[in-house]
C-alpha cells in the first residue's frame, strides 16, 4: 500500500509539472507563435488574483495579506504592495484566467510542489501555484517561499512596464544624458530638459495627476560617498518652492530605504524615500538610482521626484521605477 502510495504522488507530481512546466523562461524567450494563440492578459500592475477556496483563505489568508498587501515604504500614505482579488477554485472561469498575475493555492493529499510559469493562458502572463499536502504545511510554504514569490512577481511587473515604456519612449536619448555616460535609457516622450549643466541634467513631465522631475548627475564614488548628502545638496540649490525663499529638501523624520544590486551588469545602490518643501507646502515619493564604476571611481546618479496631491503613487512610480531600470551606462 505504501508503495502504491508512492507511486500515485510521483505521478501526480509529473503529470502537474508536464501540464504547467517549472520554466523560469521569460515571456521574451516564447515562440513567436504563442502571441498569436492566446489572449491578452488582462489588469494593470501591481494587481494580483488569487485563486483558493474558502477554507485555505480562512487559514491562510492573513500569512498572505500581511505580505502581499502590507504598505510600500517611501510613500507619504498607505499603498498596498498587491492590490489583491480572491475567488474560489469553483468560480475561475475564461475570464479570471486571463489575470495578469496569478497565485493559486491548492491542498493536494501526498502532494508538495511550487510550479511557476509564464503565459499560460494569456500574454503577458505569469502563474504561480503552490500545492501542499495540508494547509498547515501550505501556510509554512508560503512563509517560507513569499519573499521570492514577492520578487518574481515584482519582476514581472516590470518587464510589462518595459515593454509598455519602449512604445512611449523618446526617439533617440537627450544628448545631455549621453556626456554623462548613459548609453541607452528609456525616457518618456514628455520630459523636457530644464537645466543643461556639465554634470547635472534635470528633466520635467507634466501629467493629468502628476508632476514628475528627474535628475542625473555624474560624480565621482568612494565607499564613503554619501549619495544622500549630494542629492540633498542638488535638490536645495536648483529646485525653489512656490513660496519665497522655500527649496525641496529630501524628509529627515523618515527613514530611507536603501537597497544594493546589480541592474544591466552595473552595481546599483537603490534609495527611496520622502521629499518635502522647506519653508513651503507640497512634497511626495522620490526613487535614485546610483550606478557605481568602482574601477573608474565614478557614478551616475538618476532620482526621479512625483508631486502629485491626493492621487495614489504606488503605480506611478512602478513605471518610473522601470524607466530608471532601463539605463545602460558606457
Amino acid at each position: 500500500m505504501r508503495i502504491l502510495n508512492i507511486v500515485k504522488k510521483n505521478l501526480f507530481c509529473f503529470l502537474i509539472f508536464l501540464f504547467l512546466g517549472c520554466s523560469d523562461k521569460s515571456p521574451s524567450s516564447e515562440s513567436n507563435l504563442s502571441k498569436y494563440s492566446i489572449p491578452s492578459s488582462n489588469g494593470t500592475h501591481n494587481e494580483l488574483t488569487i485563486f483558493c477556496d474558502n477554507n485555505i483563505w480562512n487559514y491562510c489568508g492573513v500569512t498572505l495579506v500581511q505580505k502581499l498587501a502590507e504598505p510600500v515604504s517611501g510613500l507619504p500614505q498607505n499603498e498596498p504592495r498587491f492590490d489583491l482579488s480572491r475567488l474560489p477554485q469553483k468560480s475561475v472561469s475564461q475570464i479570471t484566467k486571463r489575470s495578469k498575475s496569478i497565485l493559486s493555492l491548492r491542498v493536494i493529499q501526498d502532494s508538495s510542489a511550487i510550479i511557476v510559469k509564464n503565459n499560460l493562458w494569456a500574454e503577458p502572463q505569469l502563474v504561480i501555484q503552490i500545492i501542499a499536502p495540508s494547509l498547515s504545511a501550505l501556510n509554512k510554504m508560503i512563509l517560507k517561499q513569499v519573499d521570492d514569490i514577492i520578487g518574481r512577481l515584482e519582476e514581472h511587473d516590470i518587464s510589462i512596464l518595459f515593454n509598455r515604456m519602449k512604445k512611449k519612449a523618446a526617439v533617440s536619448l537627450p544628448l545631455g544624458l549621453k556626456d554623462l555616460g548613459i548609453k541607452s535609457m528609456l525616457l518618456a516622450k514628455n520630459y523636457k530638459m530644464t537645466l543643461d549643466n556639465s554634470d547635472l541634467k534635470i528633466f520635467r513631465a507634466d501629467t493629468r495627476n502628476s508632476i514628475q522631475y528627474l535628475m542625473a548627475w555624474y560624480s565621482t564614488y568612494s565607499d564613503e560617498s554619501d549619495i544622500i548628502v549630494e542629492q540633498n545638496d542638488l535638490m536645495k540649490k536648483y529646485f525653489e518652492g512656490a513660496q519665497d525663499k522655500s527649496f525641496l529638501t529630501i524628509e529627515p523624520n523618515i527613514p530611507i530605504d536603501v537597497k544594493y544590486g546589480n541592474v544591466n551588469s552595473n552595481s546599483v545602490i537603490e534609495h527611496h524615500g520622502l521629499f518635502r518643501t522647506e519653508g513651503g507646502f507640497g512634497g511626495g515619493p522620490f526613487i535614485t538610482y546610483s550606478y557605481l564604476d568602482k574601477d573608474k571611481k565614478n557614478k551616475i546618479s538618476l532620482s526621479v521626484l512625483v508631486y502629485a496631491p491626493g492621487s495614489k503613487k504606488r503605480k506611478i512610480l512602478l513605471e518610473l521605477e522601470s524607466m530608471l531600470r532601463s539605463v545602460k551606462t558606457h
